[in-house]
């Protein structure tokens, strides 16, 4: 994107600061775009409460993917499955030591 204000998250309040997480080769496009951007069945649905900016932010993002098949449902729902598998050791130990074992 041209636009380095378009993707600014500082809105979450999760950031600080510009994260500069590098120009993507094709190779990276292509891997992003397999990953995230297929469309998916969510299914049975339930709300989650996130910030407006988020959301709005989202919509924005999806759209411009030009993906009539893509939601920011499905959008959401490939980034947690994505960050619920590369984090699953960590989730199951915290898990572990917590009163209730959930194992991914």
């Amino acid at each position: 994107m041209n636009n380095p204000k378009f993707c600014d998250l500082r809105v979450c309040a999760k950031t600080t600061g510009e994260v500069n997480t590098g120009f993507p080769d094709e190779e990276g496009v292509k891997a992003y775009r397999d990953e995230f951007l297929a469309p998916y069945c969510v299914g049975a649905r339930k709300g989650i409460f996130v910030p407006r900016e988020l959301v709005n932010k989202l919509a924005k993002t999806v759209a411009l993917f030009d993906n009539r098949d893509l939601t920011i449902g499905a959008y959401v729902t490939n980034i947690i499955i994505s960050h619920l598998v590369a984090n699953r050791d960590v989730i199951n130990e915290l898990t572990d030591r917590g009163s209730k074992t959930v194992t991914l």
